[in-house]
């Protein structure tokens, strides 16, 4: 029996060796890539509890507390107490949050520019498409999607970019 590599391993190098460059490019921003998707979903979506982001993103109330906390020390988030709920708080995005999300999109935009550049566009696109329908087939989603308010304000950009 032939060794043959798993389907997944290229795939998941794939994924860290775009990770690690998304974080790089963050990096002079001041936020990792989970705190850039918390701010993406909190511009698609308003007020939010802390409770509801801890769900979204799938991580302990410990590591939500934690990403809150350091978003609040950069003024990139606020924190209140929720007017029907006063044992909880809502979560929203500065002025700060908004102006560096705009940052944060022309990282991910470089990422997209990037990965079509070392593909072509046309296997660009489907590398996207057969991503996203994976993601779906394994019960992923985008988080707040759910939550997602209805606006015409959001750009095209923001439209594409389902982190």
């Amino acid at each position: 029996m032939k060794n043959r590599p798993h389907k997944f391993h290229s795939l998941l190098h794939t994924a860290d060796i775009l990770e690690k460059r998304l974080a790089t490019l963050l990096t002079p921003i001041g936020i990792t890539p989970r705190q850039a998707r918390i701010l993406n979903m909190l511009k698609r979506t308003g007020d939010v509890s802390q409770t509801t982001l801890t769900e979204e993103f799938d991580v302990t109330s410990g590591s939500m507390s934690t990403m809150i906390d350091r978003l609040l020390k950069l003024d990139m988030i606020n924190r209140k107490k929720n007017p029907e709920d006063r044992r909880g708080d809502l979560i929203s995005l500065t002025a700060r949050g908004k102006m560096v999300l705009t940052d944060v999109r022309d990282v991910w935009q470089d990422i997209d520019e990037l990965i079509e550049e070392k593909l072509g566009p046309e296997k660009a696109a489907a590398l996207t498409e057969l991503t996203r329908e994976l993601k779906v087939a394994l019960g992923g989603r985008v988080p707040g999607k759910g939550l997602r308010r209805q606006s015409n304000r959001l750009s095209k950009r923001s439209k594409t970019h389902e982190t």
